[in-house]
């Protein structure tokens, strides 16, 4: 029976950088720009130490933060400490997602499936860890598929956490049982979904630098919550998102 929704994860299942990295560097100097910093290089050695530092305590409770809590603690450390409620944070995030949008592109087989998605109008969500948001070129690339969006950063946790898939799912007004999710994480993507009720599908296109580092933070990620992934199995694994297309007929 196909699924009554299709929920996806975001980065390396639709999306990818095709310069990794390049968002620490429009950040540095879209922080510049506001004048809130001189010395670039020493920034952007506190911002990896803010980023680890968030990082290590989302690994414990699951806690999402926000790309403006790093910028805050990077610019505490730097002695010039800036709330992350102040405004100008704001407009440093997503003054540097607009400049970063032309350094992300789609997967190759995202649009198609996209596609294959709206035509069999099969209800859809966007359900994703991130901390920075999607950035305005890209959201209104996305939302012509994806109308329903659910951000960790808005959200309050990150995946594995149920409650984050519960919520796409009650967005579309869908039984979690019936859904099926679909991404390229073992831990995060496909046990926080099936731990929820849905279906998982895990995309393995193989392996890059990019995919290395993340698969890396989720085993560590799974270490941390004393899940064995040897024990975790997808419902279906592919090795593109066409692969897929067999399973919403």
């Amino acid at each position: 029976m196909p699924p009554a929704a299709v929920l996806l994860d975001d980065w390396l299942t639709l999306r990818r950088a095709t310069k990794p990295g390049a968002i620490r560097a429009h950040l540095a100097a879209a922080m510049r720009d506001e004048g809130l910093l001189k010395d670039v290089d020493l920034f952007q050695d506190a911002f990896d130490y803010a980023a680890a530092f968030h990082r290590t305590m989302t690994e414990r409770d699951l806690r999402e933060h926000t790309v403006e809590q790093v910028l805050s603690l990077a610019m505490y450390t730097l002695g010039t400490p800036i709330p992350p409620t102040d405004p100008s944070l704001r407009r440093v995030a997503a003054h540097a997602l607009e400049q970063n949008a032309d350094q992300v592109a789609w997967c190759d087989d995202a649009v198609p499936f996209l596609e294959e998605l709206g035509a069999r109008k099969v209800p859809a969500a966007l359900v994703t860890n991130t901390i920075f948001g999607l950035g305005r070129p890209w959201e209104e690339r996305l939302a012509k598929w994806l109308p329903t969006r659910v951000l960790s950063r808005d959200f309050g946790f990150v995946k594995p956490h149920p409650g984050i898939f519960l919520e796409a799912a009650r967005s579309l007004r869908v039984d979690p049982r019936d859904c099926l999710y679909v991404g390229d994480l073992l831990l995060s993507d496909v046990w926080g979904a099936q731990r929820a009720g849905m279906q998982a599908a895990l995309v393995d296109r193989g392996e890059s630098e990019e995919q290395g580092t993340y698969r890396a933070n989720d085993v560590r990620l799974a270490a941390n919550l004393g899940v064995d992934l040897k024990t975790v199995q997808p419902n279906v694994t592919v090795s593109s998102l066409a692969g897929l297309v067999p399973l919403l007929h």
